[in-house]
């Protein structure tokens, strides 16, 4: 009879996503990584899977890289403490762009923390030995392992930073409401129509979330909108008091305290790779290089853009053959990326797999995807892909897609929000659902059995591409 009420399960695998910059899990209705979870249950079903779960982690936008690591460390203590995670349990953590050096710095953590307890809801502590050997898969997306330009140029712009915290600080000092009136029909309308900037629309949508008199009236709705106002303030707050991240993401060390393994010396990065060895972290990396809207040399550096000189200033028309297609966000932060102190990497991987159409080109060292330089992206060990993608692409913001409820939240005074991914990045060539679901398909594969995955790969690619780079 007692074995009657035993509860007995799969041991699980835990697929957790980790979000890069910007760090959050949904901002109002908005998702980081979009597109995911019907994916995942269609993948799920296909290859009779219940034992796989998907979560979604919630971290800060622009805090240091040891600040999100501590953050990143303490979801995944709380969820062993609480048996949402339990012993012989998988953990799979697949981290964008920063998120990858989140990961990476839990991973350092867990061998160098100190105390061999990690405590979590009011003093309940969880073994750092147990965490560490739950974690046996990592996957990443477009990260930045030895830093990126366009972090470079931001740091070497400090007016213009001082100039967009404040404007932050003082967002958050504001009313409550939104002048969403203004913004509509004003500034962000009229923008997004003349450059065709979905980012703008983005920055529409979700002040419109945040304002009670957009969408049907009702308790519900001022609910939601006094929700997204205040995840919204919260937000714009955290970025303001705390904008490290931009220390953490240079390829040059400005900060000797950084924790970021951006910075990692050479002893630093050959005692991180040992920590993956023991126990074992199997590692899939997908490196995406955009399309190139501007022409630099060959086998040389680009020019750095300086914002005093005209002459490094970047093509801001769409009516070249090379830029054709794309929009001024993208080509604006392609630029800022092209051009500063990266080289390629000595320790780098130094083969690929293509996923997709193969670039026209060999990579060089200022290709990048509109915010990672493509070959900052090469981790040392593991299986590594190339796609043809810009930096939003791979986590599903690559097309406008209508929000599914926006018909029924339509009043008078129009939707509450219009849609629910964006293309942020407008490269070309056009980034492919056939190719969102081909990724992370292969993501989901390797998250349920990595070593027989990254088998089964290399030997249907014996030859995978060889890089062609400068020296």
């Amino acid at each position: 009879m007692a074995k009657e009420n035993r509860f007995d399960r799969y041991h699980l695998i835990h697929i957790v996503l980790v979000p890069g910059f910007g760090a959050f899990d949904a901002l109002g209705k908005v998702q980081y990584y979009a597109g995911i979870t019907g994916l995942f249950q269609n993948w799920r079903d296909a290859r009779q899977s219940p034992h796989v779960v998907l979560h979604y982690f919630d971290n800060l936008p622009t805090a240091a890289v040891s600040s999100r690591a501590s953050r990143l460390e303490a979801y995944l203590a709380k969820r062993m403490a609480r048996g949402e995670i339990l012993q012989n349990d998988r953990i799979v953590l697949v981290g964008h762009s920063t998120g990858g050096l989140d990961i990476r710095r839990v991973v350092y953590n867990l061998h160098h923390g100190g105390k061999e307890y990690i405590s979590v809801d009011g003093g309940h502590r969880t073994s750092r030995q147990n965490l560490r050997e739950a974690l046996n898969a990592v996957v990443f997306l477009s990260v930045p392992h030895w830093g990126t330009n366009i972090a470079d140029w931001v740091y070497s712009h400090p007016a213009l930073r001082t100039i967009i915290i404040a404007k932050l600080r003082a967002a958050v000092r504001g009313a409550p409401l939104f002048p969403l009136d203004a913004i509509e029909s004003g500034i962000a309308g009229g923008a997004a129509a003349l450059t065709d900037a979905e980012i703008l629309l983005a920055l529409q949508d979700a002040l419109t979330e945040a304002n009670e008199h957009y969408g049907k009236p009702g308790p519900l709705r001022t609910a939601d909108a006094e929700e997204a106002a205040s995840e919204l303030q919260l937000y714009f707050l955290q970025m303001a008091s705390d904008f490290h991240v931009i220390n953490d993401l240079t390829c040059e060390r400005h900060d000797p305290e950084s924790g970021s393994p951006a910075h990692f010396d050479e002893y630093e990065r050959e005692e991180e790779l040992a920590h993956w060895q023991d126990p074992r972290i199997e590692s899939l990396s997908y490196v995406t290089v955009g399309g190139r809207p501007f022409a630099f040399s060959a086998k040389e550096p680009a020019p750095v853009w300086e914002l005093t000189n005209p002459l490094t200033y970047p093509e801001l028309t769409s009516q070249t053959e090379l830029s054709a297609k794309t929009d001024l966000s993208y080509r604006l932060c392609y630029r800022a990326c092209a051009g500063g102190p990266f080289h390629w990497p000595d320790e780098a991987g130094r083969s690929w797999r293509v996923l997709g159409k193969e670039p026209p080109q060999s990579i060089e060292t200022w290709d990048n995807d509109g915010i990672v330089n493509t070959a900052s992206m090469l981790w040392p060990v593991g299986h590594r892909v190339l796609v043809m993608a810009d930096h939003l692409d791979i986590v599903g913001h690559y097309e406008l897609v209508e929000a599914a409820d926006s018909d029924d939240c339509k009043c008078y005074c129009g939707a509450a929000r219009r849609y629910q991914s964006y293309d942020c990045l407008q490269s070309a060539p056009r980034f492919t659902a056939r190719l969102f679901k081909e990724v992370w398909t292969e993501i989901f594969d390797f998250s349920l059995n990595p070593k027989q995955f990254v088998k089964e790969h290399e030997m249907r690619y014996p030859s995978a591409k060889r890089m062609a780079v400068a020296a």
